[in-house]
Protein backbone atom coordinates (compact mmCIF):
# COMPACT_ATOMS: atom_id res chain seq x y z
CA UNK A 1 0.00 0.00 0.00
CA UNK A 2 2.81 2.41 0.88
CA UNK A 3 4.77 1.62 -2.29
CA UNK A 4 1.66 2.04 -4.44
CA UNK A 5 0.86 5.39 -2.78
CA UNK A 6 4.37 6.76 -3.32
CA UNK A 7 4.81 5.59 -6.90
CA UNK A 8 1.33 6.66 -8.05
CA UNK A 9 1.52 10.08 -6.43
CA UNK A 10 5.18 10.99 -6.87
CA UNK A 11 6.57 8.68 -9.56
CA UNK A 12 9.69 6.56 -9.73
CA UNK A 13 12.03 9.58 -9.70
CA UNK A 14 11.36 9.86 -5.97
CA UNK A 15 14.23 9.79 -3.46
CA UNK A 16 12.93 8.69 -0.06
CA UNK A 17 14.99 9.39 3.07
CA UNK A 18 14.26 7.46 6.25
CA UNK A 19 15.09 8.21 9.87
CA UNK A 20 17.50 5.82 11.57
CA UNK A 21 16.47 4.06 14.78
CA UNK A 22 19.63 2.66 16.33
CA UNK A 23 19.96 1.47 19.91
CA UNK A 24 22.39 4.23 20.93
CA UNK A 25 20.83 7.34 22.52
CA UNK A 26 20.07 10.54 20.59
CA UNK A 27 19.36 14.12 21.68
CA UNK A 28 15.73 13.71 20.57
CA UNK A 29 15.10 10.90 23.06
CA UNK A 30 13.21 13.20 25.45
CA UNK A 31 10.85 14.34 22.68
CA UNK A 32 10.27 10.79 21.42
CA UNK A 33 9.65 9.64 25.00
CA UNK A 34 7.04 12.36 25.48
CA UNK A 35 5.29 11.44 22.22
CA UNK A 36 5.32 7.65 22.48
CA UNK A 37 5.33 6.95 26.22
CA UNK A 38 7.74 5.27 28.57
CA UNK A 39 7.02 1.58 27.87
CA UNK A 40 8.60 0.31 24.62
CA UNK A 41 6.79 -2.27 22.52
CA UNK A 42 7.82 -5.92 22.37
CA UNK A 43 10.49 -6.79 19.79
CA UNK A 44 8.92 -8.75 16.91
CA UNK A 45 11.14 -10.79 14.58
CA UNK A 46 8.82 -10.58 11.61
CA UNK A 47 8.98 -11.63 7.98
CA UNK A 48 7.24 -10.07 4.99
CA UNK A 49 4.24 -12.40 4.96
CA UNK A 50 3.49 -12.21 8.69
CA UNK A 51 0.32 -10.63 10.06
CA UNK A 52 1.31 -8.62 13.12
CA UNK A 53 -1.13 -9.21 15.98
CA UNK A 54 -0.14 -6.22 18.13
CA UNK A 55 -1.44 -2.71 17.58
CA UNK A 56 0.50 -0.48 15.20
CA UNK A 57 1.46 2.05 17.90
CA UNK A 58 2.83 -0.70 20.15
CA UNK A 59 4.73 -2.28 17.27
CA UNK A 60 6.32 1.02 16.20
CA UNK A 61 7.12 2.06 19.77
CA UNK A 62 10.16 -0.19 19.55
CA UNK A 63 13.30 1.03 17.79
CA UNK A 64 14.32 -2.42 16.57
CA UNK A 65 10.87 -3.10 15.06
CA UNK A 66 10.82 0.29 13.40
CA UNK A 67 14.32 -0.08 11.93
CA UNK A 68 13.60 -3.60 10.62
CA UNK A 69 10.35 -2.39 9.07
CA UNK A 70 12.08 0.56 7.34
CA UNK A 71 14.73 -1.76 5.87
CA UNK A 72 11.96 -4.07 4.61
CA UNK A 73 9.97 -1.15 3.18
CA UNK A 74 13.09 0.35 1.59
CA UNK A 75 13.71 -2.89 -0.29
CA UNK A 76 10.13 -2.89 -1.64
CA UNK A 77 10.44 0.76 -2.76
CA UNK A 78 13.73 0.14 -4.56
CA UNK A 79 12.22 -2.82 -6.40
CA UNK A 80 9.49 -0.42 -7.59
CA UNK A 81 12.15 1.95 -9.01
CA UNK A 82 12.50 4.44 -6.15
CA UNK A 83 15.80 5.50 -4.59
CA UNK A 84 16.06 5.27 -0.79
CA UNK A 85 18.56 6.46 1.78
CA UNK A 86 18.80 5.96 5.54
CA UNK A 87 20.06 8.49 8.08
CA UNK A 88 22.07 7.33 11.08
CA UNK A 89 19.57 8.96 13.44
CA UNK A 90 17.29 11.90 12.64
CA UNK A 91 16.85 12.34 8.89
CA UNK A 92 16.22 16.10 8.67
CA UNK A 93 19.78 17.07 7.69
CA UNK A 94 20.10 14.23 5.17
CA UNK A 95 16.70 15.07 3.65
CA UNK A 96 17.71 18.71 3.14
CA UNK A 97 21.17 17.78 1.81
CA UNK A 98 19.55 15.41 -0.69
CA UNK A 99 17.07 18.06 -1.86
CA UNK A 100 19.74 20.76 -2.20
CA UNK A 101 22.00 18.39 -4.16
CA UNK A 102 19.10 17.59 -6.49
CA UNK A 103 18.30 21.29 -6.99
CA UNK A 104 21.78 21.91 -8.39
CA UNK A 105 20.73 20.21 -11.63
CA UNK A 106 16.91 20.27 -11.73
CA UNK A 107 13.79 21.75 -10.15
CA UNK A 108 13.12 19.83 -6.93
CA UNK A 109 10.17 19.41 -4.57
CA UNK A 110 10.75 18.24 -1.00
CA UNK A 111 7.66 16.62 0.51
CA UNK A 112 7.69 16.84 4.31
CA UNK A 113 5.80 18.27 7.27
CA UNK A 114 8.57 19.04 9.78
CA UNK A 115 9.26 22.70 10.62
CA UNK A 116 12.95 21.81 10.87
CA UNK A 117 12.96 21.08 7.14
CA UNK A 118 11.75 24.59 6.29
CA UNK A 119 14.29 26.20 8.63
CA UNK A 120 17.18 24.12 7.28
CA UNK A 121 16.21 24.77 3.66
CA UNK A 122 16.03 28.53 4.20
CA UNK A 123 19.45 28.49 5.85
CA UNK A 124 21.31 26.14 3.48
CA UNK A 125 19.61 26.57 0.08
CA UNK A 126 21.65 28.01 -2.81
CA UNK A 127 20.01 30.96 -4.54
CA UNK A 128 21.96 30.20 -7.72
CA UNK A 129 20.57 26.66 -8.05
CA UNK A 130 17.35 25.51 -9.72
CA UNK A 131 13.95 26.01 -8.09
CA UNK A 132 13.43 24.26 -4.76
CA UNK A 133 10.02 23.84 -3.12
CA UNK A 134 8.81 22.50 0.22
CA UNK A 135 5.38 20.88 -0.12
CA UNK A 136 3.85 19.44 3.07
CA UNK A 137 1.47 16.54 2.59
CA UNK A 138 -2.12 17.86 2.29
CA UNK A 139 -4.27 17.36 5.36
CA UNK A 140 -7.44 15.32 5.07
CA UNK A 141 -9.56 18.04 6.68
CA UNK A 142 -8.59 20.80 4.24
CA UNK A 143 -8.48 21.24 0.48
CA UNK A 144 -5.80 23.95 0.54
CA UNK A 145 -2.10 23.17 0.47
CA UNK A 146 0.67 25.60 1.36
CA UNK A 147 3.75 25.23 -0.86
CA UNK A 148 6.94 27.13 -0.05
CA UNK A 149 9.16 28.45 -2.83
CA UNK A 150 12.46 28.37 -0.94
CA UNK A 151 14.42 30.76 -3.15
CA UNK A 152 11.65 33.35 -3.15
CA UNK A 153 11.10 33.07 0.61
CA UNK A 154 14.82 33.30 1.27
CA UNK A 155 15.09 36.46 -0.84
CA UNK A 156 12.13 38.03 0.97
CA UNK A 157 13.56 37.27 4.43
CA UNK A 158 17.04 38.46 3.51
CA UNK A 159 20.48 37.11 4.43
CA UNK A 160 20.46 38.57 7.96
CA UNK A 161 17.46 36.46 8.97
CA UNK A 162 18.34 33.30 7.02
CA UNK A 163 21.93 33.25 8.29
CA UNK A 164 20.65 33.27 11.89
CA UNK A 165 17.52 31.17 11.43
CA UNK A 166 19.08 28.07 12.99
CA UNK A 167 19.88 30.03 16.16
CA UNK A 168 16.37 31.49 16.34
CA UNK A 169 14.76 28.06 15.91
CA UNK A 170 17.00 26.36 18.47
CA UNK A 171 16.99 28.97 21.24
CA UNK A 172 13.20 29.42 21.08
CA UNK A 173 12.63 25.66 21.16
CA UNK A 174 12.78 22.71 18.78
CA UNK A 175 12.66 18.90 19.11
CA UNK A 176 15.89 18.85 21.15
CA UNK A 177 15.75 22.15 23.07
CA UNK A 178 13.25 23.61 25.51
CA UNK A 179 10.65 26.16 24.45
CA UNK A 180 10.66 29.57 26.12
CA UNK A 181 7.30 30.15 27.79
CA UNK A 182 5.30 33.02 26.30
CA UNK A 183 7.87 34.04 23.66
CA UNK A 184 7.16 33.33 20.01
CA UNK A 185 9.69 32.98 17.22
CA UNK A 186 8.31 36.08 15.56
CA UNK A 187 9.83 38.15 18.35
CA UNK A 188 13.27 36.65 17.73
CA UNK A 189 12.95 37.40 14.01
CA UNK A 190 12.31 41.04 14.88
CA UNK A 191 15.24 41.04 17.31
CA UNK A 192 17.62 39.83 14.60
CA UNK A 193 16.50 42.68 12.34
CA UNK A 194 16.41 45.49 14.91
CA UNK A 195 18.50 44.56 17.98
CA UNK A 196 22.26 44.75 17.38
CA UNK A 197 23.04 43.12 20.75
CA UNK A 198 20.87 40.09 19.99
CA UNK A 199 22.39 39.81 16.52
CA UNK A 200 25.90 39.82 18.02
CA UNK A 201 25.02 36.89 20.29
CA UNK A 202 23.47 35.00 17.38
CA UNK A 203 26.73 35.35 15.45
CA UNK A 204 28.64 33.77 18.36
CA UNK A 205 26.54 30.63 18.00
CA UNK A 206 27.21 30.54 14.25
CA UNK A 207 30.93 29.95 14.79
CA UNK A 208 32.51 26.52 14.80
CA UNK A 209 33.44 24.68 17.99
CA UNK A 210 37.14 25.24 17.31
CA UNK A 211 36.69 29.03 17.31
CA UNK A 212 34.50 29.49 20.39
CA UNK A 213 34.68 28.10 23.93
CA UNK A 214 31.90 26.99 26.24
CA UNK A 215 32.28 30.07 28.43
CA UNK A 216 31.72 32.38 25.48
CA UNK A 217 28.68 30.37 24.36
CA UNK A 218 27.14 30.44 27.85
CA UNK A 219 27.68 34.19 28.17
CA UNK A 220 26.25 34.88 24.70
CA UNK A 221 23.26 32.65 25.39
CA UNK A 222 22.42 34.50 28.60
CA UNK A 223 22.69 37.89 26.89
CA UNK A 224 20.43 36.69 24.07
CA UNK A 225 17.81 35.49 26.58
CA UNK A 226 17.98 38.77 28.50
CA UNK A 227 17.31 40.56 25.21
CA UNK A 228 14.36 38.27 24.38
CA UNK A 229 12.82 38.89 27.82
CA UNK A 230 13.25 42.67 27.46
CA UNK A 231 15.98 43.12 30.06
CA UNK A 232 18.70 45.76 30.24
CA UNK A 233 21.85 45.27 28.18
CA UNK A 234 24.22 44.49 31.11
CA UNK A 235 21.62 42.80 33.32
CA UNK A 236 21.98 39.15 34.37
CA UNK A 237 19.09 36.71 34.00
CA UNK A 238 18.96 36.21 37.77
CA UNK A 239 18.59 39.95 38.38
CA UNK A 240 16.00 40.24 35.61
CA UNK A 241 14.11 37.28 37.07
CA UNK A 242 14.09 38.86 40.53
CA UNK A 243 13.02 42.24 39.15
CA UNK A 244 10.16 40.66 37.19
CA UNK A 245 9.09 38.70 40.27
CA UNK A 246 8.93 41.91 42.35
CA UNK A 247 6.93 43.65 39.61
CA UNK A 248 4.40 40.81 39.49
CA UNK A 249 4.03 40.70 43.28
CA UNK A 250 3.32 44.43 43.52
CA UNK A 251 0.94 44.50 40.55
CA UNK A 252 -1.11 41.31 41.17
CA UNK A 253 -2.79 39.67 44.13
CA UNK A 254 -2.61 36.16 42.63
CA UNK A 255 0.44 33.91 43.11
CA UNK A 256 3.28 34.33 40.62
CA UNK A 257 3.50 31.43 38.19
CA UNK A 258 7.20 30.45 37.86
CA UNK A 259 6.99 29.70 34.12
CA UNK A 260 6.12 33.36 33.44
CA UNK A 261 9.50 34.47 34.80
CA UNK A 262 12.78 34.42 32.84
CA UNK A 263 14.87 31.29 33.43
CA UNK A 264 17.69 31.27 35.97
CA UNK A 265 21.26 31.80 34.79
CA UNK A 266 22.04 28.17 35.61
CA UNK A 267 19.15 26.85 33.53
CA UNK A 268 20.18 29.17 30.70
CA UNK A 269 23.72 27.76 30.82
CA UNK A 270 22.59 24.25 29.92
CA UNK A 271 20.03 25.57 27.43
CA UNK A 272 22.75 27.54 25.62
CA UNK A 273 25.03 24.51 25.40
CA UNK A 274 22.18 22.41 23.99
CA UNK A 275 21.35 25.12 21.45
CA UNK A 276 24.94 25.25 20.24
CA UNK A 277 25.19 21.45 19.90
CA UNK A 278 21.92 21.30 17.93
CA UNK A 279 23.15 24.05 15.60
CA UNK A 280 26.39 22.17 14.99
CA UNK A 281 24.38 19.03 14.20
CA UNK A 282 22.28 20.96 11.68
CA UNK A 283 25.48 22.29 10.11
CA UNK A 284 27.14 18.88 10.00
CA UNK A 285 29.86 19.74 12.51
CA UNK A 286 28.89 17.65 15.55
CA UNK A 287 30.72 14.41 14.68
CA UNK A 288 33.47 14.97 17.26
CA UNK A 289 31.16 16.44 19.90
CA UNK A 290 29.75 14.35 22.77
CA UNK A 291 26.22 15.37 23.88
CA UNK A 292 27.25 14.58 27.49
CA UNK A 293 29.60 17.59 27.24
CA UNK A 294 26.85 19.83 25.89
CA UNK A 295 23.94 19.70 28.30
CA UNK A 296 22.69 16.08 28.27
CA UNK A 297 23.12 13.09 30.56
CA UNK A 298 22.30 9.42 30.04
CA UNK A 299 19.28 8.09 31.92
CA UNK A 300 17.93 4.58 31.28
CA UNK A 301 19.85 4.41 28.02
CA UNK A 302 18.50 7.74 26.73
CA UNK A 303 19.98 11.24 26.41
CA UNK A 304 17.94 13.48 28.71
CA UNK A 305 18.51 17.26 28.93
CA UNK A 306 20.09 18.66 32.09
CA UNK A 307 17.72 21.38 33.33
CA UNK A 308 19.91 22.82 36.08
CA UNK A 309 22.55 21.79 38.62
CA UNK A 310 21.12 23.97 41.38
CA UNK A 311 18.30 23.12 43.85
CA UNK A 312 14.83 24.46 43.08
CA UNK A 313 14.99 26.75 46.13
CA UNK A 314 17.21 27.40 49.18
CA UNK A 315 17.24 24.60 51.81
CA UNK A 316 15.41 26.85 54.28
CA UNK A 317 12.39 26.82 51.97
CA UNK A 318 12.65 23.22 50.77
CA UNK A 319 12.80 21.96 54.38
CA UNK A 320 9.33 23.32 55.17
CA UNK A 321 7.61 22.22 51.95
CA UNK A 322 5.39 19.20 52.47
CA UNK A 323 2.66 17.36 50.61
CA UNK A 324 0.24 14.51 51.20
CA UNK A 325 1.53 12.26 48.43
CA UNK A 326 1.82 8.60 49.42
CA UNK A 327 4.48 7.65 46.84
CA UNK A 328 6.78 9.80 44.67
CA UNK A 329 5.24 13.29 44.49
CA UNK A 330 4.76 12.87 40.72
CA UNK A 331 1.33 14.49 40.52
CA UNK A 332 0.76 18.21 39.99
CA UNK A 333 -1.14 18.34 43.29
Amino acid sequence: MYVRYVTQKYGTATVIVFDGYKEEPTIKDATQLRRTGVTPGVTVHFSGDMIIQSKKDQFLNNKENKQRFLVYLSDKLERAGCITDHAKHDADVLIVQTAIASARTKDTVLVGDDTDLLVLLLHHADLNAQELFLAPEPKKATKTRRIWCIKQTKELLGPKVCDNLLFIHAILGCDSTSRLFGIGKGMALKKVKNDTSFLEQAKVFSQSQENVGKGIIIAAGEKALVSLYGGEKDESLDMLRYRRFCDKVTQNSSPVEPQTLPPTSTAAKFHSLQVFYQMMEWKGGSERMDPKDWGWHVLDGRFMPIMTDQPAAPPEILDVVRCSCKKDCSTKR
